[in-house]
């Protein structure tokens, strides 16, 4: 018999296009409780109809998440979020960065976090088949600890 553990870590999930939605799925899934936020709003009904929470901004998504998790368009839309949590994020929070951004963006963020928030750079392998059926790759990076 399959044993679940229930997790207690309360995680946002910022973005839910083609990837992040089955991404956080996959979290509600595990038993996570969940905050969802998207630019377009109606695309986080079914993750809310499952038991997700829809927050109204970034900043109320992340307010008090332990991890937050951004799967976005690319660079500037990772800025403008980061732009909108950065103020929101709970010291000591992880923030797992998964949108495909490149190494400038992400050092740009770990410094404007810098001893305030964990950043994990976690970009995946794999497409929206490998996101639904929770087989993607991550390849994180970063501080030992926080990976």
């Amino acid at each position: 018999m399959e044993q679940r553990t229930q997790h207690t870590e309360r995680v946002a999930f910022l973005g839910l296009g083609h990837m992040g939605a089955p991404m956080a799925r996959q979290l509600l899934a595990a038993g996570h409780p969940l905050t969802v936020w998207n630019r377009t709003a109606a695309k986080a009904g079914p993750l809310v109809a499952e038991g997700a929470r829809l927050a109204s901004t970034p900043a109320d998504a992340v307010r008090d998440a332990d991890v937050v998790i951004t799967m976005l368009a690319g660079p500037d839309a990772v800025r403008s979020v980061a732009d909108a949590i950065l103020p929101a994020l709970r010291e000591g929070a992880y923030w797992v960065e998964m949108s495909t951004v490149g190494p400038d963006v992400v050092r740009e963020l770990g410094e404007r976090v810098a001893g305030r928030v964990t950043l994990v750079d976690a970009p995946v392998a794999g497409s929206t088949d490998k996101a639904a059926a929770g087989q993607l790759g991550i390849l994180a990076g970063g501080d030992a600890d926080g990976v």
